[in-house]
């Protein structure tokens, strides 16, 4: 029978959720690579299936809202819709998922997804679609995308061995952003030959694999937080102290849904730069969606190779925010197309270093009995700031230049990660005065 973990002590809880606390060797004290644990190799699998379909969606929607308006500001508003349910509601999930049976709800959550992709692809095929239609299942499948993505980081913990953690995170991270390499040039490919109806096809059924990988994969309870012993509200006013008094999750959370707000909200607004500004269409808007992939697989690689440290990772998204800040103005001057492909890739890469980076950092520093609400936070910060952001600066472009506001994300990201530096200083003084647990 499992033992309960013991109530967190504060000056613990950096040695428990450490993934080094614990060797990654067998009995014979032989090193032991991560795709040795079948849980894991499983459940990579199962993502791998359900991101490409997810990508190839997300171009569809994005390319389906252009064409059915022509406008940045609604191509903004379908993009932002996929995420802004995270933001308001982020946190209430994020509770749920340290109460909840986290099979069963995540098992659920995926058949949602599949059945709105299912109308989404039904609607399509009978030229139903319109505009509202299109508002209404956007906004269903980010209510349940955000319910899922605070029970899809606490699986993690309870299906990997702890020892584990740090490469689990990042080699998932990697997998996802393969599919956002592979995804929107196939989607591309599917929307110029059968159309966007296929696309949602594709999606609905790559839901199918991860639900199959769920109900069979081992989930060890015994590592899963306990707060059904506490009111909802209690438990998300315990994580929000938690989230605000902690000097380095503070700073991550700050600084990945600013980076989210004005440079992920940018990148929201490809298919403007495909179309309007280059003149390429699908095709092209599949070139740059793809070469933000290769740069976010580059970025993945890296973030494998570093050390199970929560200061190298956060190190890792200053680094990133930094490099987005180049990418995104060099993008906000580039006359030409073949000059915005690898600006965009090196936005990408940026923006990946930040989006991982923060959240491996967190996972690296959290609490384990407050995880689901913490990395809801994370959600909510920063797929809430990638949702407002894609509004805003599709407002902003609707009335000017999409360039002069790609210069601007520049800028106020290159702010940013001038201001995160500065404060990864502070948080070095405090770590070596020891006022930092």
């Amino acid at each position: 029978m499992p033992v309960p973990d013991p109530a967190p002590d504060p000056s613990k809880a950096s040695d428990q959720n450490n993934p080094d606390s614990v060797p990654a060797s067998d009995q014979d004290g032989v090193q032991r690579s991560i795709f040795s644990d079948r849980n894991f190799v499983l459940f990579l699998v199962g993502q791998c299936i359900t991101t490409q379909g997810l990508w190839i969606q997300k171009i569809a929607m994005s390319w389906l809202a252009w064409s059915l308006t022509g406008s940045a500001f609604w191509t903004g508003v379908i993009a932002a819709l996929n995420f802004a349910p995270a933001f308001f509601l982020g946190p209430i999930f994020g509770v749920m998922a340290d109460r909840v049976d986290l099979r069963r709800t995540a098992m659920l959550l995926n058949l949602g997804q599949a059945a709105v992709s299912f109308l989404l692809m039904g609607l399509s095929y009978a030229d139903m679609m319109t505009l509202p239609w299109m508002v209404a299942l956007a906004g269903s499948m980010g209510i349940l995308g955000s319910a899922m993505t605070p029970i899809r980081l606490s699986l993690v913990p309870v299906i990997v061995p702890r020892a584990f953690m740090n490469r689990a995170v990042a080699y998932a991270a990697m997998n996802f952003n393969i599919s956002r390499l592979v995804g929107p040039a196939v989607g591309g490919v599917v929307i110029a030959t059968w159309g966007t109806g296929a696309a949602f096809m594709v999606n609905a059924i790559s839901y199918l694999p991860m639900v199959f990988v769920i109900s069979v994969v081992t989930i060890h309870m015994e590592r899963a937080p306990d707060a059904k012993s506490r009111r909802i509200w209690t438990s998300l006013v315990d994580g929000a102290n938690y989230a605000l008094n902690h000097p380095m999750i503070r700073s991550v959370l700050a600084l990945s849904c600013f980076v989210s707000l004005v440079g992920t909200g940018m990148v929201e607004l490809m298919p403007v730069f495909a179309e309007a500004v280059y003149n390429r269409g699908v095709t092209g808007l599949g070139m740059l969606a793809s070469s933000a992939g290769i740069g976010a697989v580059t970025s993945t690689f890296i973030l494998s190779r570093i050390s199970s440290d929560a200061i190298a990772y956060q190190k890792v998204t200053i680094l990133g925010a930094f490099a987005a800040a180049v990418g995104m103005t060099g993008l906000g001057f580039a006359p030409w197309y073949e000059l915005a492909v690898p600006l965009v890739a090196l936005t990408g890469g940026g923006l990946t270093l930040v989006g991982v980076g923060s959240q491996t950092a967190l996972q690296l520093t959290v609490d384990n009995r407050l995880r689901g609400r913490v990395m809801s936070f994370w959600s909510a910060t920063s797929f809430g700031g990638m949702a407002l952001g894609g509004t805003l600066l599709g407002a902003i472009s609707e009335a000017g230049d999409i360039q002069y506001t790609a210069r601007g994300s520049g800028v106020l990201i290159l702010c940013a990660a001038c201001v995160g530096l500065w404060r990864l200083y502070r948080i070095g003084a405090l770590a070596r005065s020891g006022a930092l647990r």
